[in-house]
Parts: C-alpha cells; structure tokens; sequence
C-alpha cells in the first residue's frame, strides 16, 4: 500500500525563492509545486487541489492578498490551508492577510526548520478540514435521506 505524499504550492515570483522552498520541501518528503503568480497559483490550484499553499504577498498579475481572497471565496479551495510568506513584516501587512483569509504568516528570509514546521502543521490543518468536509456530507446525507450516498461515504471512512 502506498501513502500518498502531502502537495504543497509554493508561489512566489522570485524563481530563486521558489527553487530554494521547493527543496526545502521535497528534502522533508512531501511533493512541490511551483507558481510564480496569482494566476498562475489558481490555474494550479484548478487542476489540482494542494494540501498547503505557500504564498507570496508581492506578485505581478494578481497579489497574495487577492489570491488568498480568491481562494478561500471558492468552496472547493476554501478548506486549503495558505500561510503569506513575505519580507513585508509589519503588524498591518499581518493583520490584512489574516483579514484576506490567510492561516498562517511567515516572514523572509525563510528558515527551512520553520517552513517544515509550519507545512506539517499545515498539512495537518488540510487533513482535520477534509475530515470534517467528508463528515458534513455524512449527515446532510442523513439528513436528506439518500442513503446511497451516505452508504457510500460510510464506506469510504472504513465502515462497512
């Protein structure tokens, strides 16, 4: 049986940053992937939902705010866990990316023992939040009555 390596996003659009915090990453065991935008962190994100997203504040095309914003605005991305990685490290810079929806702050230069640290703990966000997710629709199941989908998700959660 194979386990499955957690995925994390890093977007950032300084490619060195990125290559650096990709091997961080994939020395720690999980899989990497690299955006160098906004955009380019949602047509990702489109094609493949991540475990923990990485993410920069100052980006062209679409910044960390607004990408934050957008992801935590789309039910299917929402339960993503994102830490704002920046140089900004002022209290306001803080306090707009806990406002735009971010769950984590980190400020560069990166330290790879605490960018493990907080992609593990990260990762252990996504895996309670898709938990959860899986239990809602065990009891709206319920609660709608369709008992084959309910049979289904019990299933899947071990019961048989």
């Amino acid at each position: 049986m194979s386990v499955e390596r957690p995925y994390i996003l890093v977007v950032d659009d300084n490619k060195i940053t990125t290559k650096l915090m990709r091997r961080y990453v994939e020395a720690h065991g999980f899989e990497c992937q690299e955006a160098h935008d906004g955009v380019e962190c949602l047509e990702h994100v489109a094609k493949r939902l991540p475990d923990a997203i990485i993410l920069d504040i100052m980006m062209p095309r679409l910044d960390g705010f607004d990408t934050v914003r957008t992801l935590k605005s789309d039910p299917r991305s929402a339960i993503v866990p994102v830490a704002i990685v920046t140089a900004l490290n002022d209290v306001a810079t803080q306090v707009k990316a806990v406002e735009a929806g971010a769950d984590d702050f980190l400020t560069k230069p990166i330290e790879e023992k605490l960018i493990i640290t907080k992609i593990r703990m990260l990762t252990s966000l996504a895996i309670e939040r898709k938990h959860n997710a899986h239990l809602r629709s065990i009891i709206n199941g319920l609660r709608s009555g369709d008992t084959t989908s309910v049979a289904h998700l019990l299933k899947s959660e071990g019961f048989e």
